[in-house]
C-alpha cells in the first residue's frame, strides 16, 4: 500500500555561495562517475560536511548527471517505504524512471522487493545519460533486508546509474569487493578534514575580525577540521574577548565536543531563549503561533527573528520568513534535554494545534508521535469526521493510521470503526470492512438512541451495502443501501453520495443503464455538496465507463474532461482514473501519442494514492499501447506489473479479466502457445467462469486457428445480450468477429450485414481501433461493405498502416449508378465468384446473377471480368 510522501525528503540542498568551496573533493566525485563506479561512499562522523560536500557537487559546472536526492530518517527502516521513496526521487527527476515498478514500490507495504528491484533495474539499463541517487543519512537504516536490496543493485549494476551515501558509519555492504574490483569511490573523515587553508577562510568569513594564526591552527588542530565544530567554534567565539583561552578549553572526543560546543552557544543564550529552543524542538516546522502554543512565549515571533540573525541553526522555509525549522543536528541536540513526558505533552499540544488550524493531517502525525493511543484515536477520529480528509482519496495514508492503533480504540469507538470500515472497503479489503461494520453495529446496540446513533447506523446499512454491491450480491445490496437512505439526514451529503454510488453499481450489474447513470452522476452531484472531490470524481468516471459500454465514446470523452478540468488545480490521485479513462478513447480512436500521454499521467496519479484498480486499468491500456507501437518490453514490464499486482492483493474480481487481456496481447504479438493455453483452459472451465471478455477474446483465437463453426455459438448468444442491454461496444466487437467468421465462410451477405450493423454504432463515436486490429482480414470486409458506406469504409481503410486515402469517388460518378444489389454483386465479382457462387450467395437464382453481372460490367463500361474489377479499382469501390 502506497504511503503519502513527504516532499522535503527529495529536496536538494541550496549551495549557498558563501560557502567554503572544496574543488579538490568535487573532483573526486566526478571522477567516480565518468570511471563508471557503481557507488559513491562518504563516510565521517556527524558534522564531516558530508551532505554539504555533494550539494556542492550536484550544483557544480562539472556534474552532468541526472541526480535526484532522498533524505533518510528512522521511518524509513521498511523495505517497501524505502523502496517507495527511493523510486519516487528518481521519477521526480524523470517519470519514466521506474514506470513499470512503481506502483509496487508505492503501493506495496510488504512483498518480495525481487520482482521490484529486477523490473527497476531493467528500466535503469535502458538510460543513456548518468544518473545518481543520492541517499542522504544512509546510517539511520538498520534493516538487513534494505541493506540487502541494495546490495543486490549495485550487484546488478546499470552502467549509466550511480549510488552516492553519505552515512556516519560504514554499512553492511561488500565494501571489499567493491573496492577489488574498483567499483566505488571513497570519501571518509581525513578526505573531509578541512584544510588549515579552508580553515582560515571559513573563520575569516564567519567571524569577520582577525584572529591570531597561530589561534586558528590551534583551533583546527583540535577540531581535526571538523566542519561542523568548527561552526560551532565559531559561533561560541564570537561572545569570547579572549579566543586563545577558549581554545586551550577546547577538549574532548568528538560526540563530547557537539556536546560541548553545543553547550557553549545554548549557554550563552538567556534562560528564556534556551527553554524556548528546547521547547520548540519537537516541531518539524514552527512559526510564531506553533511556538506561542507549545511555549506559553507570546514573543515567539521576535524569538524567531533573533534566532535567525543570530544563525542559531534556524532555517527559513518561505520568503515571508514566516515558517521556518531547526538544522537537524540542531534540533536532536535540543530533544535529548527533553524527558519522555516533556516531549509527549508537547507533541501533544502541537497536534491540538494543527487540529484547531483544520490541518487534519499535521495533527494526526503529531498525535501518534505522542505515544498517547486513547489520544491519538480521538484525532483520528476528528479528522475523518471532516468530510474534506476523504477529498484527496490518499487511501494508503488513511489506511496507516488505522495500522498505528490498538484494535481496542476501534472497539471502543463506533464512530472511528464506521470510518474504519470505509477506509478498508477503498483498499478492497472487503471482509475486514463487513468485519468492522458488524462490530460497529453491535456497538451500537449498547448506546441510547441519539440523533448521532441513528446517522451511524444508516451508514452502516451504507457502507454494508457497498460491501454487497462489489462482491455482486445484488438484492442485498439494493436491500441495505436503500435501508440506510432512508434512515439518513438529507443534509448529509456524503453518506447520500456513498449510498448513491453503491446503487449505480448495483443497476450497472443489472443491466439498467440508464439508471445507474442517473445514480452514478447523482453520486458525484452529492460529494461535490460534500467537498470530498475524491468521490465526486469517481463517480463520474464509472459513469463514463458505463458510457463506453454504451458506445457513447463522445459523451465518455465529455464526462472525463469536465472531471479532469474541475480538479487540473489540484493534480490528486484520483484524477488518475478520468486520464485513463480519456486516454483509452484516444487510443481507440487511434490517436496514440495523445492517448500515451494521458495514460502515463493518470497511472502515475492512480500509483500516487495506492488506487490499486485504477492502476491495473492504466496497466493494461499502456500494454496494448506499447504493443502497437512496438515496444513490446515495455509492453511486458506493463504485464508483469499487472500479474504482481493481481497476486499480491488478490484481486478475484480482476483475475478472470486480466488473464483474458493477456491473451489477447499474446495473441497479437505472436505468442500463440501462451494464447492457446489460455483459450484451452478457458474452454475447459468455461460453463462456470464464462464472461462477455472472456467469450469474445475465446472467439478470437478460434478465428487465429480456423474454428469456424465453433464461433457463432460462442458470439451468437453475446451479441443478442449486448443487443437487448444496450451494451454497444459489445456489439460492435460481436458484429466485427462474426463479419470475419462469415467472410471466411464466404457468406458474404451476413458478412456485409454484420459489417454495416457494427458500422453504423462505432463511425459516429469515432471507433477506429476495434478495426484496425483485425488486420488484412478487415480489409478486405471494408471495401466489400464500402458500396454501402463509403465515407465510413474509406476513413477506417485510411488508418491502417501504409494504406494509401481511397478516392472519394462513389458509384454516383458513374453515369448509371449501380444498385444496391449491383453493388453487392460487384463485391462478390471482385472476390473472384462465379455466377453460380453469386446466385447462392445472395439466394437468387443463376440466371439473375447473370443478368446482374452483365449490368455491373455494362456500366463500368467493362468487356469482361478482370476490366471490371481493375475499373472498380479505379473508382475506390
Amino acid at each position: 500500500m502506497n504511503q503519502t510522501f513527504l516532499e522535503t525528503k527529495f529536496h536538494i540542498p541550496p549551495w549557498r555561495p558563501a560557502s567554503i568551496r572544496r574543488p579538490r573533493l568535487v573532483q573526486r566525485l566526478q571522477a567516480g562517475l565518468e570511471e563508471g563506479h557503481s557507488l559513491t561512499l562518504i563516510s565521517a562522523p556527524a558534522g564531516y560536511g558530508k551532505t554539504t560536500l555533494v550539494t556542492e557537487w550536484i550544483h557544480s559546472s562539472q556534474n552532468c548527471a541526472k541526480t535526484a536526492w532522498l533524505s533518510l530518517d528512522d521511518a524509513d527502516n521498511d523495505v517497501g517505504r524505502f523502496l517507495s521513496y527511493a523510486v519516487a526521487a528518481l521519477c521526480r527527476q524523470d517519470a519514466n524512471l521506474g514506470c513499470g515498478a512503481q506502483n509496487l514500490l508505492q503501493m506495496m507495504r510488504s512483498a518480495s522487493p525481487a520482482a521490484v528491484l529486477d523490473a527497476w533495474l531493467n528500466e535503469l539499463a535502458a538510460l543513456q545519460q548518468p544518473v545518481c541517487l543520492v541517499l542522504d543519512d544512509y546510517h539511520v537504516i538498520t534493516r538487513p533486508e534494505i541493506h540487502e536490496a541494495l546490495e543486490y543493485c549495485l550487484d546488478h549494476h546499470p552502467p549509466h546509474f550511480h549510488w552516492i551515501l553519505t552515512t556516519r558509519a560504514d554499512p553492511p555492504l561488500p565494501l571489499a569487493r567493491l573496492r577489488a574490483r574498483q567499483q566505488m569511490t571513497e570519501i571518509r573523515a581525513q578526505d573531509l578534514r578541512f584544510t588549515p587553508q579552508e580553515a582560515h577562510q571559513f573563520f575569516t568569513q564567519t567571524t569577520r575580525s582577525p584572529m591570531p594564526a597561530e589561534t586558528l591552527q590551534a583551533l583546527e588542530t583540535r577540531t581535526e577540521g571538523w566542519a561542523v565544530g568548527l561552526q560551532l567554534a565559531a559561533l561560541a567565539l564570537q561572545n569570547r574577548s579572549d579566543p586563545q583561552v577558549f581554545v586551550e578549553t577546547f577538549r574532548g572526543s568528538h560526540r563530547y565536543v557537539l556536546d560541548y560546543l553545543a553547550e557553549e552557544v545554548l549557554h550563552q543564550q538567556n534562560e528564556e531563549l534556551q527553554r524556548f529552543l528546547i521547547q520548540t524542538s519537537v516541531l518539524d516546522r514552527l512559526n510564531a503561533s506553533i511556538c506561542e502554543a507549545l511555549t506559553g512565549q507570546v514573543n515567539s515571533q521576535a524569538l524567531l527573528n533573533h534566532l535567525e540573525q543570530a544563525n542559531l541553526f534556524i532555517i527559513p522555509l518561505d520568503d515571508q520568513r514566516g515558517w521556518y525549522r531547526y538544522h537537524h543536528l540542531f534540533a536532536d541536540y535540543l530533544r535529548t534535554s527533553l524527558s519522555p513526558a516533556e516531549a509527549a505533552e508537547l507533541q501533544r499540544k502541537a497536534a491540538l494545534w494543527h487540529e484547531a488550524q483544520g490541518s487534519s493531517f499535521e495533527a494526526v502525525r503529531y498525535a501518534l508521535a505522542s505515544g498517547q493511543s486513547d489520544f491519538a484515536a480521538e484525532i483520528i477520529q476528528h479528522a475523518l469526521d471532516r468530510e474534506t480528509t476523504w477529498s484527496d482519496g490518499n487511501v494508503a495514508l488513511l489506511s496507516s493510521w488505522l495500522e498505528a492503533l490498538p484494535a481496542q480504540a476501534l472497539r471502543s469507538r463506533p464512530q472511528l470503526s464506521l470510518n474504519a470500515s470505509r477506509i478498508l472497503y477503498l483498499c478492497g479489503r472487503f471482509d475486514q470492512a463487513e468485519k468492522c461494520i458488524a462490530q460497529t453495529v453491535e456497538a451500537l446496540q449498547a448506546l441510547p438512541p441519539s440523533e448521532e446513533v441513528e446517522e451511524m447506523r444508516a451508514l452502516a446499512h451504507i457502507y454494508l451495502g457497498a460491501v454487497f454491491a462489489v462482491r455482486g450480491q445484488l438484492p442485498l445490496a439494493l436491500e441495505e443501501t436503500t435501508a440506510g437512505q432512508k434512515r439518513l439526514s438529507p443534509h448529509h451529503h456524503l453518506g447520500h453520495a456513498r449510498a448513491s454510488y453503491s446503487l449505480g453499481l448495483v443497476h450497472e450489474r443489472s443491466g439498467q443503464f440508464e439508471a445507474a447513470l442517473t445514480h452514478y452522476l447523482r453520486a458525484s452531484e452529492e460529494a461535490e455538496m460534500a467537498g470530498v472531490l475524491f468521490l465526486a470524481i469517481h463517480a463520474r468516471c464509472a459513469a463514463a465507463q458505463l458510457e463506453i459500454r454504451r458506445g457513447c465514446l463522445r459523451r465518455a470523452e465529455q464526462i472525463c474532461r469536465e472531471a479532469i478540468a474541475a480538479a487540473e488545480k489540484n493534480p490528486f490521485p484520483p484524477l488518475g482514473l478520468a486520464k485513463i479513462i480519456l486516454g483509452s478513447i484516444l487510443l481507440e480512436r487511434n490517436q496514440l501519442d495523445a492517448a500515451q500521454s494521458l495514460l502515463e499521467e493518470g497511472t502515475a496519479l492512480a500509483r500516487r494514492g495506492g488506487l490499486t484498480d485504477d492502476v491495473i486499468a492504466g496497466l493494461a491500456f499502456l500494454a496494448r499501447l506499447y504493443t502497437l507501437q512496438n515496444r513490446l518490453d515495455e509492453a511486458e514490464a506493463a504485464v508483469q506489473s499487472i500479474r504482481t499486482l493481481l497476486t499480491a492483493y488478490n484481486l478475484p474480481h480482476l483475475d478472470h479479466f486480466a488473464g483474458a487481456y493477456l491473451a489477447r496481447l499474446h495473441l497479437h504479438t505472436g505468442r500463440l502457445a501462451a494464447a492457446e493455453k489460455w483459450a484451452a483452459d478457458y474452454r475447459a472451465a468455461r460453463a462456470a467462469v464464462s464472461f462477455t471478455f472472456g467469450d469474445l477474446t475465446l472467439a478470437r483465437m478460434l478465428l487465429a486457428a480456423g474454428a469456424w463453426n465453433d464461433i457463432p455459438p460462442v458470439l451468437e448468444p453475446i451479441l443478442e445480450q449486448a443487443q437487448r442491454f444496450g451494451e454497444n461496444q459489445t456489439v460492435i466487437e460481436a458484429a466485427l468477429l462474426l463479419a470475419r467468421c462469415c467472410h471466411a465462410r464466404r457468406e458474404i451477405q451476413p458478412a456485409l450485414e454484420y459489417m454495416l450493423q457494427a458500422l453504423r454504432l462505432a463511425a459516429p463515436e469515432g471507433y477506429t481501433r476495434l478495426f484496425l486490429d483485425e488486420g488484412p482480414p478487415m480489409q478486405e470486409l471494408l471495401r466489400l461493405v464500402r458500396p454501402q458506406a463509403p465515407e465510413w469504409a474509406d476513413a477506417l481503410l485510411a488508418a491502417f498502416p501504409g494504406q494509401p486515402v481511397p478516392t472519394p469517388a462513389s458509384p454516383n460518378v458513374l453515369p448509371d449508378p449501380l444498385s444496391e444489389q449491383e453493388l453487392r454483386v460487384l463485391a462478390l465479382i471482385m472476390q473472384g465468384q462465379s455466377n453460380q457462387e453469386i446466385a447462392g450467395q445472395l439466394f437468387i437464382s443463376v440466371g439473375t446473377a447473370k443478368w446482374h453481372v452483365h449490368n455491373v460490367l455494362q456500366k463500368l463500361g467493362a468487356k469482361n471480368r478482370p476490366q471490371a474489377i481493375a475499373r472498380a479499382r479505379e473508382l475506390g469501390f
